[in-house]
């Protein structure tokens, strides 16, 4: 995987980042939590997991447009049924000492208070990783733990070079899990959202406004 674990300070950290390649994490142990905001700021996404800083290098363009993707459909989906907000990967969940950042994550209306100083405090109703080789690893085998410990209602993955997606269902206090190369995935935190897996799979993606008429139940 490509990781780079680094001995440096936190500004040598952040300065770093400006020269390494895409689709690579940079790890620096051993931070605070006070250190931790100090590095961060909107042009880097940082995490904070168990006192490891983790950065996060520019994303490939397969990974934004998936990512803009998903966000136009939850988005559209959610104000036309008047539900809840949908964010990109700048918005922060705070999980006792851990801080994530899914890349698309979802909050129902109820959840909309437990914004707090540009945060959100506690878990996100729906947390979606778009998974790419150099994090799959870390989604798969560090988030995802975090995410259920911190119960997550909804969580989802799309690998795209994999063309799999894996979902996570919290029933009462433990989870469900499916995981999908074709057919259709339904929310159960956003009533009324299905999505066709293969949509993410698509070459060039399919317009998310036509791929939500075309699954909106028939009246």
């Amino acid at each position: 995987m490509p990781l780079v674990e680094c001995e440096a300070t936190i500004e040598q950290v952040r300065e770093g980042l400006r020269r390494v390649s895409p689709r690579y994490l940079l790890r620096h142990y051993d931070v605070t939590l006070e250190e931790y905001d100090h590095v961060i700021d909107e042009d880097f996404r940082c995490e904070f997991l168990d006192g490891v800083l983790i950065v996060h290098s520019p994303a490939s363009m397969r990974h934004e447009e998936m990512t803009a993707f998903l966000i136009t459909l939850l988005s559209n989906h959610a104000a036309a049924r008047r539900l809840g907000r949908v964010y990109g990967s700048n918005a922060v969940m705070r999980l006792g000492n851990r801080r994530l950042c899914p890349d698309v994550c979802y909050l129902a209306g109820g959840s909309l208070v437990r914004i707090r100083d540009g945060v959100v405090v506690g878990p996100v109703d729906l947390a979606v990783e778009v998974i790419s080789k150099s994090t799959r690893s870390y989604d798969l085998e560090e988030k995802r733990p975090a995410y259920r410990e911190a119960a997550v209602p909804e969580i989802w993955f799309f690998d795209y070079e994999r063309k799999q997606c894996e979902a996570d269902f919290l029933e009462g206090d433990r989870y469900t899990s499916l995981s999908l190369t074709t057919g259709r995935l339904a929310s159960r935190v956003l009533p009324g959202l299905v999505i066709d897996v293969e949509w993410l799979w698509a070459e060039p993606l399919p317009n998310p406004l036509d791929c939500l008429r075309a699954s909106a139940p028939e009246t």
